[in-house]
């Protein structure tokens, strides 16, 4: 891997791909063809704004928060730091205390998730989630975002409450990274989400780079 380059951490929206279990089906099709006689090809696609990797906006878990249009791009656009997390349950205090996390700051957590090709899996309820009393202490810190490398940031049980306290903390998340082969360390990150009026999320593109230290 180049460390140069840009990385395409996103997963790839595809017909059929893995879903949040209450989530319609992720539906990708030909609404015309060339085949059928049709001047082009038109692709139609059914499925919510938070499939494959994409970002909750405070409008998610909070009344009246900010939609997915108005995210300010300064939180998803800059340097960005990639922690890997060895606890295979959970992303816990204790692990992350030790961790370099300061105001400001984009954080990409890279789990156990990451070894699953999950795009294709069933869903699997035992992912690696954020912990709740890591959700206050982020809060605390008054990052700018946190990613992870699963469709959610909690788990069952907390992730209303882990939702409610970081977005409440006018904090962005991001889901469904693809983390498999990133090395800890600093990046340069660019995260667009589709600008969508009054939605609670979106799907993006999320590209990272080495970042070298002048």
């Amino acid at each position: 891997m180049d460390a140069n380059n840009w990385i395409d951490i996103s997963a790839t929206i595809s017909d059929g791909m893995t879903r949040w279990p209450d989530d319609p089906p992720v539906q990708v099709s030909r609404a015309e063809t060339i085949a059928a006689g049709a001047e082009a090809n038109v692709t139609q696609i059914s499925t919510t704004a938070h499939v494959g990797t994409h970002i909750d906006a405070p409008l998610h878990f909070i009344e009246g928060g900010m939609d997915a249009a108005s995210v300010p791009l300064e939180k998803l656009v800059g340097k960005a730091k990639v922690f890997h997390i060895h606890n295979p349950k959970e992303i816990g205090l204790a692990e992350i205390r030790n961790f370099d996390i300061e105001a400001g700051d984009r954080i990409l957590f890279r789990t156990a998730n990451s070894e699953m090709e999950w795009e294709h899996l069933p869903f699997v309820e035992d992912y690696v989630y954020l912990a709740t009393d890591v959700a206050k202490y982020l809060a605390e810190k008054k990052i700018n975002c946190v990613g992870i490398d699963y469709l959610s940031l909690g788990n069952k049980a907390n992730d209303g409450e882990v939702h409610r306290l970081i977005l409440g903390a006018g904090i962005i998340i991001i889901e469904g990274l693809k983390l498999k082969d990133i090395e800890a360390g600093d990046y340069e990150m660019v995260c667009l989400p589709l600008k969508i009026k009054d939605s609670d999320g979106g799907p993006c593109r999320v590209m990272i780079k080495s970042h070298h230290r002048s």
